[in-house]
């Protein structure tokens, strides 16, 4: 069971409007003791959560102690799996799940219903994340008609258990029900057409100890929302800076917790909103990436000497370079200079002290970023502090690379003195005197914005970077089945309507049959299907006798007898793209004619040409620049040939069957030393991509904005690996080192369905799913975290390697809600 999450522009009317964060370093909690025992056999508690630390027990919601008297306790372990305690002073139940909530970036939805007078033992506790019930790693439900500690008169906590753990994060939309066991669609339900778990207002009835807590009134921040008035008590909570704007239907940007140096790395506290960076330390990015739009944010300055400053995010924060790339813009220090395109631009005038408030504006459009001190914005050049008003400020330029995100980062700037940083993406821990929000009405700042210029939120990302691709299942889906040796229908979840314009089938238990590779360009019809392999050299291979691919629908496709697409009760997985329906046209664009089949709002065509033997170009009917480029030979035995020209380059190539490093194949032979164009990919006289008269197919891919991305990273031979981000959740991801040799890793959303993802197939190798954590990697709503080391297996996480990426998505960050895969 997947349950990918993010806290985000939900669709639908219905919104959050205040969390309450919790920082566990000032044992913070809510208590309540009720003056009346209620129904201790049934109730349900529902809320939503956003972690900010990982890997250690947090209590979320408890009843006692565990000591040696009865207690109730559901906490987040330190592996970051739920668990579930019941004591009644002689026995014990402990249940725990199996997913791992190790998302910084996201809200999960949780749920719990207990009704212990089932008769059924099932049935007697059911935890839900995201609106799909939690799958068990140990399950001991408590005796039929169990009275649990909740409902007693003893003392109930939020956010803290009675032996003082603590919870550490946002805690929002409270719900607990006495008396009664419900269903997740009580408080929230998939939407239509993204098919994202999103809240909704719960209309029923409460009992006698239920309570609901929207945590919007900063001067009774445990105020009881539904009529009963059992309010809670807060101890160490302040209304002033823990009442908060973060909430599940409008997610805001802090540090990431996940994506920070491992060598000497900062502190995080208040919600991921204030940084607290040693001497000689590395440090931090930010969960929000920008690839367009102009973004405002604030950051309150204590002590040191550190760049601020807005990096690409593939500049991972463990570099102690990271303000000198040509495309950074940065402040450095207490004493500071301004750098911009990696080049100093003079003094900030008049300094920076203790407490004073850094006002930073940046146009990723126009490349351009400001700097002001409490509220008046500075020259940059030495030259004191201009009036308050924006348009005579110095607008100072910087390099933007086309299709890069964006993020916030931070590093120490003199390597001998620690500082802290307290950032302002528009949900401040620190005290806001005069409260200003942007043009659209989002954040809370010291001082105004400038004109056009918008907080760092999911709300604002979903109308600045308008991705046209809401629901990434319309087209892509991983489709997991059950072979039946005959004739059978596979049906796509959801309501979209993917068409499986590129299919590519994997038996998962046995090595003898190899990945298929078939598309409908070259035809998927019961009278001829084509199939290639992607970990051999084959050439095609055409089925005539309705044993293969046998039609593609609307949703479906229909597959026969053959081995390795629907192998008699063999498990298999089913790998789907959609170009353009099957519909293909002539393409004038290259040297070559080809013939295109090409989806330009998913980023994906199909090409098919007919080599010359000379130098030429191929026309891909794209629109835009591919990122990556795939290649195989129809006619004859020829290798595959994969090129990233953005990332890479375009000198060299890879090949998909074979493990080489990149390097070891000369390119001028393959793309003829020429980058791809907006119309056409060069390609030189080697035979795997222009042998004369022989037939060839090319696949083309370009990122597009939440839906796909093609890059690199640097491993770091750690659990706590590299943070890749995306701007939205994979669905499915082919990692590649490039550095050495190495096979093709591919990681998918549904065959675990839950992190740790660990389950890989190899393109280049034909043999049986790989289920040892040896590689590993955890989903994220913003992109994907490395968690195998180079021990485990270098071909993902080698210190110091590098390596390639192709990741498509499930949904986008800025539209996502709770998601899980297999409920749509």
């Amino acid at each position: 069971m997947t349950f990918p999450v993010v806290g985000s522009n939900i669709p639908g009317p219905y919104q959050i409007s205040n969390s309450l964060r919790f920082n566990d370093g000032d044992s913070p909690t809510l208590s309540r003791t009720p003056a009346s025992t209620g129904n201790r056999k049934t109730w349900t508690f529902s809320y939503w959560i956003k972690r900010s630390t990982i890997s250690t027990v947090q209590q979320t919601f408890a009843v006692g102690t565990n000591a040696a008297t009865p207690w109730f306790l559901n906490y987040i372990n330190s592996d970051d799996t739920l668990h579930v305690w019941f004591h009644d002073g002689t026995n014990s139940y402990f249940s725990y799940g199996l997913n791992q909530l190790r998302d910084v970036s996201a809200w999960y939805h949780i749920m719990y219903v207990v009704d212990t007078t089932q008769s059924t033992a099932s049935d007697r506790l059911k935890v839900y994340i995201n609106g799909s019930e939690m799958t068990w790693n140990t399950y001991a439900p408590p005796a039929q008609n169990f009275d649990t500690q909740v409902n007693t008169t003893n003392t109930h906590y939020i956010g803290r258990a009675g032996n003082g753990q603590y919870f550490d994060g946002y805690i929002a939309e409270t719900y607990f029900i006495d008396g009664q066991a419900l269903s997740p669609t009580d408080f929230g339900e998939f939407d239509e057409d993204s098919g994202v778990w999103k809240p909704k207002q719960y209309e029923g009835t409460y009992g006698t100890n239920g309570f609901y807590l929207k945590f919007n009134n900063t001067g009774n921040m445990g105020q009881d929302s539904s009529g009963n008035d059992n309010t809670w008590t807060p101890t160490n909570l302040s209304g002033t800076t823990d009442v908060t704007t973060d909430t599940p239907t409008n997610n805001f940007a802090t540090w990431n917790a996940l994506d920070k140096s491992t060598s000497v790395p900062p502190t995080l506290s208040e919600g991921n909103t204030t940084l607290s960076q040693p001497a000689s330390g590395l440090s931090s990015n930010t969960t929000l990436g920008v690839s367009s739009g102009q973004w405002y944010f604030e950051c309150e300055v204590t002590g040191g000497s550190a760049w601020l400053g807005v990096v690409p995010q593939n500049l991972h924060p463990a570099s102690s370079n990271l303000f000198t790339a040509s495309n950074t813009a940065g402040v450095y220090g207490i004493n500071p200079n301004l750098y911009l395109n990696g080049s100093l631009q003079g003094s900030l005038g008049g300094g920076v002290s203790n407490g004073d408030i850094l006002m930073i504006a940046f146009d990723i459009d126009n490349g351009n970023f400001y700097v002001g001190k409490n509220g008046l914005w500075n020259d940059g050049l030495g030259g004191g502090f201009d009036q308050a008003d924006f348009s005579n400020a110095t607008a100072h330029s910087f390099t933007v690379k086309t299709g890069d995100n964006y993020v916030v980062g931070t590093v120490n700037g003199s390597g001998s003195s620690s500082y802290v940083l307290d950032i302002n993406f528009g949900n401040p821990s620190f005290s806001i005197s005069s409260g200003n929000s942007d043009d659209n009405g989002y954040g809370n700042f010291e001082y105004a914005p400038p004109s056009g210029y918008l907080a760092l939120c999911t709300q604002n990302l979903a109308t600045e970077l308008s991705p046209t691709i809401d629901d990434g299942s319309a087209y892509f889906q991983t489709l997991t089945f059950t072979g039946n040796g005959g004739t059978q229908t596979l049906t796509f979840d959801g309501n979209s309507d993917l068409q499986a314009d590129f299919m590519w089938f994997k038996e998962r238990n046995l090595a003898a049959n190899w990945h298929q590779l078939w598309d409908t360009s070259r035809g998927a019809t019961v009278a001829s299907s084509k199939r290639f392999y992607s970990n051999a050299s084959s050439a095609d291979d055409n089925i005539t006798t309705g044993a293969g691919v046998r039609g593609v629908g609307t949703n479906t496709v229909e597959v026969g007898a053959t081995a390795g697409i629907n192998g008699s009760s063999q498990p298999l997985v089913l790998w789907a793209w959609k170009a353009n329906g099957g519909t293909t046209s002539s393409n004038t664009d290259g040297t070559i004619t080809s013939t295109v089949q090409a989806n330009t709002t998913a980023g994906f065509s199909i090409v098919t040409y007919t080599g010359t033997g000379s130098n030429a170009t191929v026309g891909h009917g794209l629109g835009v620049k591919p990122d990556m480029v795939i290649v195989k030979g129809r006619s004859s035995t020829e290798n595959w040939g994969v090129q990233m020209a953005n990332t890479l380059g375009f000198t060299n190539a890879l090949r998909l069957n074979l493990t080489d490093a990149y390097g070891g194949v000369n390119g001028a032979g393959w793309w003829n030393d020429i980058a791809p164009t907006s119309t056409t990919v060069s390609i030189g006289t080697r035979s795997e991509v222009n042998t004369n008269g022989n037939n060839y197919i090319m696949y083309c891919f370009n990122n597009v904005e939440g839906y796909s991305k093609f890059g690199k990273y640097t491993g770091n031979g750690s659990t706590n690996g590299t943070f890749i981000y995306t701007g939205f959740r994979p669905s499915w991801i082919m990692l590649k080192r490039t550095d050495s040799g190495a096979s093709w890793l591919i990681f998918d959303n549904k065959r675990v369905g839950y992190n740790l993802v660990s389950n890989r197939l190899y393109a280049n190798d034909p043999q049986g799913e790989d289920t040892s954590t040896s590689s590993s990697l955890d989903l994220l709503s913003n992109g994907f975290k490395i968690r195998s080391t180079t021990a485990g297996d270098s071909s993902t996480n080698a210190s110091g390697g590098t390596y390639i990426y192709m990741v498509f998505a499930e949904n986008p960050f800025v539209t996502s809600g709770a998601v899980p895969v297999t409920a749509r």
